[in-house]
C-alpha cells in the first residue's frame, strides 16, 4: 500500500476533464452483487484470495486537508518580529533566513541550521537571566520550529524529532507531554489566557508533525513488505506515530466531549459519551479545519499498518463535521469530502466488505464529478475508479473491471500521475491475461 503524495495536474481544458470523468459507469446492484459476503469472495477464486496486487489500493492524500499541519508550519515560518530579539541573536537570524529563506536550489540549509542553531543557544543563555527570553516565549519555541523544518528538508529525520521532542518539552513541561488530560483541563478552562490557549494549540500542531516525522522514519528504515499493508506495530518508530496520533486525539476529542456535556446540561440534556460531530457544537478554540486534518492524518496512519478499526470511525467522523458545508455545495467540503469517501472505500476493499466499498465509491464519485477541475475531487475520482474496477473483479466481472481500469489509468495519464497509471495499468493487464 502506498500513500500517493499530492497528484500532479496537468493543464487540461474543462471539456477535457469532464469528458474523462463521464466515462464511469455505475455497478448495477442486483442478486449477483447486493449481498456479498468476504469469505465468499476471496476465499473462492483462488487469483483473488492468494493475490494482493488486486487489493493495492490507489490512496490520496489532499493538500487541502492538512490544514492543522500548514498552520504549524506558518508558525515557524513567522514567529514574531525581529525587533524582539537581542541584536546579536538577530544578526545569526539573519544570516540563517538568507540561507534558507530563498529558492530550493539555492538554499544552503546546513549554514541555516548552523546559524539558527547558534542563535537559539544563545537565546537559551540569555533566557536564564531575562523571563522575557524563556525557553516557552513564542519567539524562542517559533525559532525551534524554524530549526525543525530546516532538518526536516534536509531529510535528517533524527534531528528533526529531537527538535520537535524539545518544542513540546518547552510548551507543555513534562507532565503535558504525559498526560494529555492536563492540556484538556486548561482548554476548558474559561479564564485560560488567550496565549496559553494559543501554545496549546502550537503543541497539538508540534505533536501532530512529530507523529508524522517518527512515520516518515519508520517508513524510510522499514524493508519493502509484499503485504498490501503492514500491520507490524512493534518498530519503536510506529509505536512513537501512534502515541502521538493518540495524544492529540485525546486532546481534542476529550475537550470536545466535555464541551459537548456542558451544552447538554445547560439544556438539561441528558449526558452522552460521544459528540455529536456536528460543527455548531466544536468548542470555539478548534476549527473544523483543525479537528478533520487531526482525523484524516491520524486515520491514514492506522490504515497503513491494517488498523482499519481506528481508522474508519476518524474518517466517518471528518466527513460527519465537513457535511453541512457538503450539503450546501461548497467546493472545498465537496473534494474534501470525496477524498475521505476514497479512503473508506479503500478500508472496505482491504477487509473485503464490497457492499460497502461500493456505497462508498459511488457516494465519493457523485461528489467528485461536481468539481473536475479541483485536484482533490480529481485524485479521489482516479482512487475511486480504480475501487470500482476491484469490486468489479472481485465480482467475477472481468470486462466490467477491465472498462475501469483503463478510465482510472487514463485519467491518470492525462494528469501525469505515473504511480496511478501503473498500478490501474498493471490491474488492466492482470484482467486481460485471466
Amino acid at each position: 500500500m502506498f500513500r500517493l503524495a499530492s497528484v500532479r495536474i496537468a493543464v487540461l481544458s474543462s471539456l477535457q476533464t469532464r469528458r474523462l470523468l463521464a466515462g464511469g459507469r455505475r455497478l448495477a446492484v442486483g442478486p449477483g452483487t447486493a449481498d456479498y459476503q468476504r469469505r465468499s469472495i476471496f476465499g473462492t477464486r483462488k487469483a483473488l484470495s492468494g493475490n494482493s496486487s488486486l487489493r493495492t489500493p490507489i490512496t490520496v492524500t489532499t493538500i487541502a486537508m492538512l490544514a492543522m499541519t500548514l498552520g504549524f508550519v506558518g508558525y515557524g515560518m513567522f514567529f514574531g518580529p525581529g525587533n524582539q530579539y537581542p541584536s546579536s541573536v538577530r544578526k545569526l537570524l539573519r544570516d540563517g533566513g538568507m540561507a534558507y529563506l530563498r529558492p530550493s536550489n539555492k538554499q544552503d540549509l546546513p549554514k541555516a541550521v548552523e546559524k539558527y542553531t547558534e542563535a537559539l543557544e544563545l537565546l537559551d543563555k540569555i533566557g536564564c537571566d531575562d523571563p522575557k527570553h524563556g525557553p516557552d516565549a513564542t519567539h524562542v519555541t517559533g525559532l525551534v520550529a524554524r530549526i525543525a523544518a530546516v532538518y526536516t528538508d534536509m531529510g535528517d529525520l533524527d534531528n528533526a524529532i529531537r527538535m520537535y521532542t524539545d518544542l513540546l518539552h518547552r510548551i507543555l513541561g513534562d507532565a503535558g507531554m504525559e498526560d494529555p488530560r492536563t492540556q484538556v483541563r486548561l482548554l476548558m478552562d474559561p479564564s485560560l489566557d488567550v496565549g496559553k490557549r494559543q501554545d496549546i494549540l502550537r503543541a497539538l500542531g508540534c505533536a501532530n508533525k512529530l507523529a508524522e516525522t517518527y512515520e516518515a522514519r519508520a517508513a524510510r528504515s522499514k524493508r519493502r513488505s509484499i503485504l498490501l499493508a503492514d500491520p507490524d506495530m512493534h518498530s519503536a518508530d510506529v509505536r512513537a506515530a501512534s502515541r502521538w496520533y493518540q495524544w492529540c486525539l485525546q486532546v481534542v476529542m476529550l475537550t470536545y466531549q466535555n464541551h459537548f456535556n456542558h451544552q447538554q446540561l445547560a439544556q438539561n440534556l441528558p449526558l452522552t459519551s460521544t459528540p455529536s460531530f456536528d460543527p455548531a457544537t466544536l468548542p470555539r478554540v478548534f476549527s473544523i479545519d483543525v479537528v478533520t486534518s487531526l482525523f484524516y492524518n491520524a486515520a491514514a496512519f492506522f490504515a497503513s499498518h491494517a488498523q482499519y478499526q481506528y481508522a474508519v470511525p476518524l474518517l466517518q467522523r471528518a466527513l460527519d463535521l465537513l457535511r453541512p458545508g457538503t450539503d450546501s455545495g461548497k467546493e472545498e467540503c465537496v473534494c474534501q469530502s470525496s477524498v475521505l469517501m476514497s479512503h473508506l472505500a479503500n478500508a472496505a476493499v482491504q477487509t473485503s466488505e464490497l457492499p460497502r466499498a461500493e456505497k462508498w465509491i459511488f457516494d465519493g464519485l457523485a461528489l467528485a464529478k461536481k468539481y473536475p477541475e479541483n485536484s482533490d475531487c480529481l485524485n479521489s475520482f482516479i482512487a475511486l475508479t480504480y475501487d470500482l474496477g476491484v469490486v468489479y473483479e472481485a465480482a467475477g466481472k472481468s470486462q466490467s473491471a477491465a472498462v475501469q481500469y483503463r478510465h482510472a489509468a487514463e485519467v491518470a495519464k492525462a494528469v501525469d500521475d505515473a504511480e496511478a497509471e501503473q498500478l490501474a495499468t498493471r490491474a488492466l493487464g492482470r484482467i486481460t491475461d485471466i
